[in-house]
């Protein structure tokens, strides 16, 4: 268990509260009483402690024992981004908040004996910071059986849809396609699906040739707004060194990012991403950026302050509903890996002999992202998934017949 100061003995000490302490130093200050009997009159304030707080000015009462870690406002940041985030749908785990704990000390480069290899707040810490904002607390998810979130769940669609009208009305949204955006992640392989071949009736092996037997996998991030604008890709490499050439052939104003461990994206990416791709394209004014509950999205106060600044509203798609529910999937990557496979295979019938590489990715994804990024997808994406115009009926009932069999 944590340590937590307990006194000892029968010692008073700090029985005084904040209001004692301000009406002893009004009296100070105007002279109707001297430093000491304004301690005594104030339930026993030390004559130190008040000559000190005179002298610098500050009046807040702070518990006995050693301080927080983080100490009380950086504290106080990560309880307010807990419950912004929970109000736009992102419901943080304890991992997740002991990661955002963790990351907000790397960043202020305050000392903490955290675990550097996990990277995360250890559960004292977590404990302690439970117990001094008591307006928080561990709730249970409810239980959701596996074969049910594979399914669509109307109760969970329509409190989405609620939340999801109530902050574009605040925000004055309603009717803006152009400020509603949503960014996702897909995976493209460096190697080409040969698909459906035609060949002599009865044949049993027929075979095409491919790039390997498996390609190295490439993540791409995209982004689109209910007008049909496309943020221009950004592609993940996993290694550290990164060459000029990888990004030779690429749809102007994209850019490659590197990641030591694997091509998945993590919180500094999000953060990249966020800041020096992103924010420079948006409109004015307020956005909506609609997004899935990948923990790379919430993890980093330092990301959370930013897209406050800059007026980006994150919001969280409701998990196991991307399907339906999201308008990259709806009607955006299929078209991409589509698009993406016929560049492949044209490639290698272009070049007997030679794999694809990551020389060849920024050409092929350049050729594959201009067929698919079109307006039409990208409004038929966020109008399918009754986003944009608004319109909880936009789902099918078909959607949620998985879920229906399921409570039956």
């Amino acid at each position: 268990m944590p340590t937590k100061y307990i006194r000892k003995g029968t010692v008073q000490r700090g029985k005084w509260t904040k209001a004692d302490l301000l009406r002893a130093a009004e009296a100070v200050k105007n002279g109707v009483m001297g430093l000491r009997e304004a301690c005594h009159t104030f339930n026993n304030i030390p004559p130190p402690t008040l000559r000190r707080r005179l002298k610098n000015n500050d009046f807040i009462k702070r518990t006995l024992g050693p301080s927080c870690i983080l100490g009380i406002q950086n504290e106080l940041k990560i309880r307010f981004h807990i419950q912004k985030l929970q109000k736009h749908g992102f419901a943080l785990t304890r991992e997740n908040v002991r990661a955002m704990a963790f990351h907000l000390a790397d960043q202020l480069k305050i000392k903490h004996p955290f675990n550097r290899d996990s990277k995360l707040a250890g559960y004292d810490w977590l404990h302690m910071f439970l117990q001094r904002h008591p307006d928080l607390s561990v709730r249970k998810a409810e239980g959701v059986s596996l074969a049910r979130c594979n399914g669509m769940n109307k109760e969970k669609v329509s409190a989405y849809f609620n939340l999801l009208e109530t902050t574009l009305m605040e925000a004055g949204l309603v009717n803006k396609p152009g400020h509603i955006f949503n960014m996702d992640v897909t995976g493209l392989q460096l190697n080409n699906k040969p698909g459906y071949v035609i060949a002599q009736k009865g044949s049993k092996n027929v075979a095409a040739i491919t790039s390997s037997e498996k390609g190295e996998t490439i993540t791409v991030i995209s982004c689109c707004n209910a007008e049909g604008f496309y943020i221009p890709p950004a592609c993940i490499f996993k290694g550290k060194n990164k060459k000029t050439e990888f990004e030779e052939g690429m749809t102007p104003g994209s850019v490659v990012y590197m990641n030591v461990k694997s091509a998945y994206i993590n919180t500094d990416l999000m953060f990249t991403w966020l800041k020096e791709h992103f924010v420079p394209r948006k409109p004015d004014g307020k956005i909506l950026l609609l997004l899935d509950g990948h923990a790379s999205h919430c993890n980093s106060v330092e990301m959370l302050e930013y897209a406050d600044e800059h007026n980006v509203i994150l919001f969280c798609l409701p998990g196991h509903t991307t399907q339906f529910l999201q308008p990259l999937d709806m009607c955006f990557f299929k078209s991409l890996k589509a698009f993406w496979n016929k560049a492949c295979n044209k490639f290698v019938k272009a070049n007997p002999g030679r794999k694809i590489s990551r020389m060849q990715f920024g050409q092929l994804l350049s050729e594959a992202w201009s067929k698919a990024a079109t307006i039409d997808n990208a409004v038929s994406a966020f109008k399918s998934t009754g986003i944009c115009p608004f319109n909880p009926g936009a789902i099918p009932e078909y959607a949620y017949l998985d879920s229906e069999k399921m409570k039956n």
